[in-house]
């Protein structure tokens, strides 16, 4: 067959094209090969700080040959307190800088750099302060000392100040000199700095610390970039992307190589002034892994809708000039390349040229083959059809499952990258089954504030073949709206190595929206109430002042002058009057037990408070003879004393105005389950008939035995006070076999945590 094929003409006419694109393709490849190794002049590369890990990818790109090997030459200029990295590239005094999405904030340099690249994808940026200083969220910066170096990260707090109502301007800004630990000698109270290295250090030198980080209030800015000017980034565009290539492959070296890179950082003069150990690198080696996240996006990656992200923000807090646009922010040079496509495109022509003759070379020898495995395929297929029948009857049970309880699927391949999500998972979103989704875009339609919560998603640092993640995120659909979703995600290991990520995501929009409006309808019930409690307090105080001065008026009349009559009527006026008397003074007692009570949170001994409340009891009345038993497996509550007082002394009250027996025999438990801590109170009364009266127990007025003298207002103000708290009480009784009130006290982190949410709503 061989022979055949050199005879036809179709190989003569194979041969003479191939070697003469093969020798354009050689011309061709010398004049790149020699544009692109003529010896450039230095690249100037500014730092936006002294030499530290934080910038270890040049390091690994100039002393690995990364930079010579495109044709740079590549002088790293370090930084510092007095050093802007924006003032030099503009100044021209560098040629490539690294800053921050602060660069948005220079209104007169902005519109003339272009990003060429982003290396962290979250800020660096944190407040550190003492312990001593109590400065703990960013309204404790108020009137306070803090250090800054050449605007390097306070553009975010602002932004975060701003952001929370407060005025920047009421922070004392200083020009940092020197490094952190100025904070030591009390020169201010706190310091803008970097995550990756600061807290460790004041840690290594004895100092507790707080730390203010910018995601924590919904500001989580891209960390550092490369930026540098249009004229330079489009000049000759092939050294910027020889630039960018080389620094992406540094960086991808450093972070697999970081001892090697940490032995050549300790080398650098200015590191061993600046007393920087090991230690110190390899800490910050690993937070600078966490904001680089190399196994979560591409090194490099910027993505121009986060971007407007940050400029919105920043313009509408007013520090951002409102006309600026990130047209042409981003460096792209697709639009400079089209005499680079040739290239490509007549290897692509050689490529295939060589393969239809390899292919007409081994046909026949694979038409053998074929032959000889045809038996074999066979008996493999019908076991294959066998086995695929099985599969997809199973497969379809799967999807019928699936699509009926609106799960999305995904999995992603560590390695690769590789992703794949089910129809499903696009139907969720809103998206057609023709939708091309990728990793980036599932990442970046993740709602910014939830940002940090989705890396854990895709984190590969666990061990645990069993952990499983679930969290709640918002996602932008197909029609530009965020909606609430449920996803989880579990790391599969293949080799005793993490391969790949499977997880789900489940729409629960609808759930969303029914708490939201649960919560309005909450919210309204709450100032209905407020402005009823208002009301009461308003008009029991407005009325006491008319009710004593009738009172007063009434006793001032000479009932001997009154003739039979009128006595009569006087003395139904005078009862009217001390029943309005007696209902205001219940009104009184409840309204004050609300408005004027401490309700401060404080530890109560159980059992100490009970014998108060006894004691009191047996003060006031001689015959006081109840038996009261106590078997309390917990002793201490965190709840209000005064509340508590009053709830024992209705429930004894009452425990001892209802009773018919002799001997009022009262029983007091307590005990704790997972969520709260148990109050049982049981006496001997006389029981209530449940079926009647449990729904208007614990209302206003309403008298568990008429025929007993009594208000009605005890067991309402009992479940006041535990309604104040998000308390339970429950009731059970019979006629004639006495009660039991069953009290649940939420646990002290529940009050907390519950006042906390109260407070910021």
């Amino acid at each position: 067959m061989y022979k055949i094929l050199c005879n036809t003409k179709l190989y003569r006419l194979i041969c003479s094209t191939f070697y003469c694109i093969l020798f354009v393709c050689i011309v061709y490849n010398q004049k790149c090969f020699a544009r692109s190794s003529q010896t450039t002049d230095t690249i100037k590369l500014q730092l936006k700080w002294r030499n530290q890990f934080q910038f270890a990818g040049y390091y690994a790109a100039q002393i690995k040959g990364y930079y010579a090997d495109q044709g740079l030459k590549v002088k790293i200029l370090p930084g510092g307190p007095d050093i802007s990295p924006v003032d030099n590239v503009a100044m021209k005094k560098a040629d490539i800088g690294i800053f921050d999405p602060g660069i948005l904030l220079k209104k007169n340099t902005v519109k003339d750099f272009v990003v060429l690249a982003t290396i962290m994808q979250s800020s660096g940026y944190c407040i550190i302060s003492l312990k001593e200083k109590n400065i703990l969220k960013p309204a404790d910066l108020i009137g306070k000392k803090v250090l800054v170096s050449s605007d390097q990260g306070w553009s975010v707090f602002k932004a975060i100040l701003l952001k929370e109502g407060l005025d920047p301007g009421k922070v004392n800004v200083i020009e940092r000199k020197l490094d952190s630990e100025e904070i030591t000698d009390n020169v201010a109270d706190a310091v803008v700095t970097y995550i990756t290295s600061q807290p460790q250090r004041l840690k290594s030198l004895g100092y507790q610390i707080n730390v203010i980080r910018p995601e924590e209030y919904g500001v989580d800015f891209y960390g550092d970039i490369l930026f540098t000017t249009k004229d330079f980034a489009y000049q000759n565009t092939h050294i910027t992307d020889a630039f960018i290539e080389a620094s992406m492959l540094g960086w991808k070296y450093a972070l697999t190589h970081e001892n090697e890179i940490i032995d050549y950082i300790l080398t650098l003069p200015d590191v061993k002034a600046y007393g920087v150990t090991r230690e110190n690198l390899e800490y910050e080696a690993a937070e600078v892994r966490k904001l680089i996240m190399p196994n979560l996006v591409e090194l490099g990656h910027t993505n121009l809708g986060r971007w407007q992200y940050m400029l919105t923000l920043l313009q509408k807090l007013g520090i951002a000039d409102k006309n600026f646009s990130l047209k042409n922010f981003i460096y792209d040079t697709q639009k400079n390349r089209l005499s680079q496509w040739y290239l490509p495109i007549i290897y692509t022509t050689i490529l295939i040229l060589i393969v239809i003759v390899v292919i007409m070379l081994i046909n026949y020898q694979l038409r053998h083959r074929i032959k000889i495995s045809t038996t074999e395929l066979r008996n493999e297929v019908k076991q294959r059809e066998i086995a695929e029948q099985l599969a997809n009857e199973n497969k379809e049970q799967i999807e019928l499952i699936l699509n009926s309880s609106n799960i999305g699927l995904w999995e992603l391949e560590v390695k690769s990258k590789k992703t794949q999500f089910n129809q499903q998972f696009k139907k969720v979103l809103g998206y057609s089954p023709e939708y091309s989704f990728l990793a980036k875009d599932f990442f970046e339609k993740i709602h910014p504030e939830d940002l940090k919560l989705a890396k854990n998603l895709f984190s590969t640092e666990t061990r645990d073949t069993n952990s499983q993640k679930l969290i709640q995120l918002r996602i932008e659909n197909a029609n530009g709206e965020y909606i609430h979703t449920l996803s989880s995600s579990k790391l599969l290991f293949k080799d005793e190595q993490p391969f790949k990520i499977s997880g789900i995501i489940l729409s629960i929009q609808e759930l969303k929206q029914k708490e939201f409006e649960v919560l309005q309808v909450s919210e309204e019930l709450s100032r209905r109430n407020n402005e009823l409690k208002k009301f009461a307090y308003i008009t029991s105080h407005n009325l006491r002042a008319p009710i004593v001065n009738i009172s007063s008026l009434s006793e001032m009349i000479d009932k001997s002058s009154l003739n039979t009559e009128n006595e009569m009527i006087f003395e139904k006026i005078t009862y009217s009057i001390n029943k309005l008397e007696s209902t205001l003074n219940d009104l009184v007692e409840v309204v004050s037990d609300e408005k004027s009570g401490d309700f401060s949170l404080e530890k109560i001994d159980i059992g100490d408070t009970i014998e108060l409340v006894l004691n009191n009891f047996k003060n006031k009345s001689s015959n006081f003879k109840a038996e009261v038993n106590l078997d309390l497996k917990i002793n201490d509550l965190t709840f209000s004393k005064r509340c508590f007082i009053s709830i024992i002394s209705n429930l004894l009250s009452n425990a001892i105005k209802f009773n018919t027996n002799h001997k009022v025999i009262i029983n007091i438990e307590t005990f704790q389950n997972e969520e709260s801590i148990i109050l049982k109170f049981s006496d001997n009364g006389i029981g209530i008939d449940l079926s009647k009266d449990k729904t208007r127990i614990f209302g206003l007025y309403h008298r568990i035995n008429p025929q007993i003298e009594g208000k009605g207002i005890g067991l309402f103000i009992v479940k006041s006070h535990m309604d104040t708290f998000n308390g339970e009480i429950e009731i059970e009784s019979e006629l004639n076999n006495g009660t039991t009130f069953i009290l649940h006290f939420p646990s002290a982190k529940t009050i907390m945590l519950q006042m906390s949410d109260t407070s910021n709503n």
